[in-house]
């Protein structure tokens, strides 16, 4: 099921533009409980692939609380192309414009300043642009299928080994491996679908920029999360705000620019980061939920003639996601530390921030990573040396037609060198 028709329920019962409170407090209960038997019931056949489903899920509950409850988007949100208010068009048109609202703002009223890196000048034609896409959907794909051939070849993925049972550095490259995967199927595939979007003159190359933020820019944990890595949830993840002031964007007595430029105070800056992450925490927890309903459905085995309990993995998502506004809180202090002692924004400083940074999230990421695999395992056993889960890469097709190799055997007996025991 994709994120799009996920959203169907709540944007059909949006569109609806109901003025009554009771109304909508109805629509996004009935919505929010059919999800919740979505994800008691809805498997993939993959480990991987159902904690996504799950986090997808959660992530429309958190849309229909704040398409229904929250915020009123016909009234409040305004596109570039629109000529008249939303909620003056047709019941259909107001479907297909609640449809086409972008998570990063693109074209929006409500775009976050800095949130989104424009196309690059030189490829705003039409043939410049699906070039470069293309040429980048065939280097991101070919980098996809070395990620899903390490992990199906390391049996550090599909065993109870702990990530750091090949040493540190391959115990990182393990960890590292899960998050580069998806942002490496992500730009793949969303380049992929900008050049058909363009290509068929469906929407202009500036409607697509880069699906992530720039890596120049990750040199503190709040710009990674912000900038760089937050972008295909970011309105989502800003359900609870505090939302920075905003005139709506019809009123006849706006300025051309409607957006509050005064610097928020700190603790609003901090408080709505928090949000940010309780957010994510419920949208990835909802995963684990799925993944929990997997496991609850599999034959309890018996141990001494006695039943055992099934694994409890609700929660294992959570840490993660508490320990990143502790971590900004940290080098927010130092910043702050560093201007009152006149410290300048100079190169060094840029790298230490990229090395602390990186050190954080791997670090963070132990509380979170095994724990899924663990899980991931527990529901969908796999034979040892597969991986997490993936079929044949074509780059081992491809190996062995050419050399007669069997890569995923060669490379899978080295990786059980690696393990310490």
């Amino acid at each position: 099921m994709s994120a799009l028709l996920i959203r169907c329920p709540t944007l059909a019962i949006t569109a609806l533009n109901l003025k009554s409170t009771s109304w909508d407090i109805l629509g996004c209960s009935l919505i929010i409980a059919l999800f919740a038997v979505k994800i008691s019931t809805s498997h993939t056949g993959a480990g991987y692939s159902d904690y996504t489903l799950g986090c997808t899920l959660g992530a429309a509950i958190l849309d229909t609380i704040r398409f229904l409850l929250l915020t009123r988007p016909l009234e409040e949100y305004r596109h570039e192309s629109d000529k008249v208010p939303a909620y003056q068009l047709p019941y259909i048109q107001r479907f297909f414009w609640l449809m086409s609202i972008s998570q990063r703002g693109i074209g929006w009223s409500f775009k976050a300043d800095h949130s989104v890196p424009p196309v690059e000048p030189h490829h705003l034609t039409r043939r410049a642009f699906v070039t470069s896409r293309l040429r980048r959907t065939f280097v991101y794909y070919v980098l996809f299928e070395v990620v899903e051939l390490y992990i199906r070849c390391n049996p550090v993925f599909s065993s109870e080994a702990p990530y750091l049972s090949q040493g540190y550095f391959l115990g990182w490259l393990g960890i590292m491996m899960i998050p580069c995967r998806t942002y490496i199927r992500l730009n793949w595939m969303y380049s992929l679908v900008s050049v058909i979007a363009v290509w068929t003159t469906l929407y202009e190359p500036r409607s697509w920029p880069a699906p992530f933020g720039k890596w120049e820019d990750a040199y503190t944990i709040r710009r990674f999360w912000g900038r760089t890595w937050h972008q295909f949830t970011r309105l989502t993840l800003t359900t609870f705000g505090p939302h920075r002031h905003r005139r709506r964007p019809w009123d006849n007595t706006s300025s051309s620019d409607p957006k509050t430029k005064e610097r928020d105070p700190w603790i609003k800056s901090y408080i709505r980061l928090c949000n940010a992450f309780a957010c994510s925490a419920f949208m990835h927890t909802c995963g684990d939920v799925v993944l929990q309903f997997k496991i609850w459905e599999k034959a309890l085995p018996i141990i001494n003639s006695q039943k055992t309990n099934h694994p409890n993995v609700i929660g294992f998502s959570v840490p993660f996601f508490m320990l990143q506004p502790i971590g900004v809180l940290i080098e927010d202090a130092v910043v702050e530390v560093g201007k009152r002692i006149g410290l300048k924004k100079r190169g060094w400083v840029k790298v230490v921030g990229y090395l602390w940074v990186s050190l954080w999230i791997s670090y963070s990421a132990h509380f979170w990573y095994p724990g899924m695999k663990d899980a991931i395992l527990v529901a969908y056993p796999l034979p040892e040396g597969r991986g997490m889960e993936g079929g044949v890469t074509v780059i081992e097709r491809v190996v062995n037609r050419l050399f007669g190799i069997d890569l995923a055997a060669t490379i899978t007996s080295r990786f059980y060198g690696m393990i310490k025991t």
